[in-house]
């Protein structure tokens, strides 16, 4: 079934962490109309609501999205779709940290794959805040790691791993840090022995725009 415009706007708004007071605010339209469109319908009507292309330029720079794409799924032009990126619905609980540069891109390593999205300082700021709340910690400039997924650390080197034997998915952890987070990794580290991690954790979903790497 082909994408609707509403349920792709929804993806991209849940993929920036807007609400949709917050997606009214970027974007300049009104909450209401926002979810309508979402919805695909206006309120207590069966009427499917078409943004018009002045409306979809209003999304498109709200959530840093191409705007010929939007024209597209709204049916407004006929071009072959970009394919720039995927959603996907990553259990954050599952990832092992996450690592984002100077150019915006934010890579999430799992044990088995990576991801890649771009978010704005702004929109980092706010994720940030969930990433605390959800058992990650800061260890360095743009490197979080999730305490719930640590099996060792080595308090000499200042390495963590998230595996038993230290071979892969390793992170060293700057010396002058490494003391003052060094309860915290040990405290989450005993815990991870002493309950299973699938019992022990609250959902943690969110949906990212992962890029295509080519």
């Amino acid at each position: 079934m082909d994408e609707t415009i509403g349920g792709y706007l929804e993806k991209l708004r849940h993929s920036c962490g807007y609400s949709l007071r917050l997606a009214a605010k970027k974007t300049s339209l009104s909450h209401g109309y926002i979810r309508d469109v979402e919805l695909g319908r206006k309120n207590f009507t069966n009427f499917e609501i078409i943004p018009k292309p002045d409306t979809l330029k209003k999304f498109a720079v709200g959530y840093r999205a191409s705007f010929s794409e939007l024209m597209r799924i709204a049916g407004h032009i006929v071009t072959k779709p970009t394919n720039e990126f995927e959603f996907i619905e990553l259990d954050f609980n599952k990832v092992l940290y996450i690592r984002i540069d100077i150019n915006d891109t934010v890579t999430y390593h799992s044990s088995t794959q990576t991801f890649f999205e771009f978010k704005s300082l702004f929109e980092f700021s706010l994720f940030e805040h969930s990433l605390e709340k959800n058992g990650y910690l800061r260890i360095k400039s743009g490197w979080y790691v999730n305490l719930k997924m640590v099996k060792r650390y080595d308090e000499f080197t200042g390495e963590l791993s998230f595996c038993e034997d230290f071979e892969n998915n390793n992170i060293r952890i700057p010396k002058i840090l490494a003391i003052s987070v060094q309860k915290e990794i040990s405290k989450a580290i005993k815990q991870n022995n002493l309950h299973n991690f699938n019992n022990s954790y609250k959902p943690f979903i969110r949906t990212i725009r992962n890029l295509i790497i080519h």
